[in-house]
């Protein structure tokens, strides 16, 4: 088409059919407005995890800081050990329950392979 005639439809009424590398193509179209959602989602999340912390410190805290507090009760190794124990419990579930959910046959039959014809 012309210059003067892009935006314009042919006399037939009927749009050609749109390219694979047209600019405006629906595929372009779609992957670009997937782009947009997921940077809007990510700005989004970026924008509630900063809203979401706090300026101040709990009294709690403040007492640790100035060494009055009373220690942690569970140290960060401590809390390491009870994590780390906890995904082995659950792949240990998890094996336990697939193994005892095999299903097999409570007799099988006795029966000679038979071979016909072997060249």
């Amino acid at each position: 088409l012309a210059q003067a005639d892009r935006g314009r439809a042919p006399p037939s009424g009927r749009l050609p059919p749109a390219s694979a590398g047209a600019p405006h193509s629906p595929a372009k179209m779609s992957a670009t407005s997937a782009l947009a959602r997921a940077v809007l989602l990510v700005a989004s999340l970026c924008a509630v995890c900063i809203e979401a912390q706090r300026p101040m410190m709990w009294p709690k805290e403040q007492a640790w800081a100035e060494g009055k507090g009373t220690p942690l009760m569970i140290t960060p190794n401590v809390m390491t050990g009870i994590l780390v124990g906890a995904i082995w419990l659950m792949l240990f579930l998890t094996g336990f329950c697939c193994l005892f959910g095999v299903q097999t046959p409570s007799a099988y039959e006795e029966k000679c392979l038979v071979l016909n014809k072997q060249y």
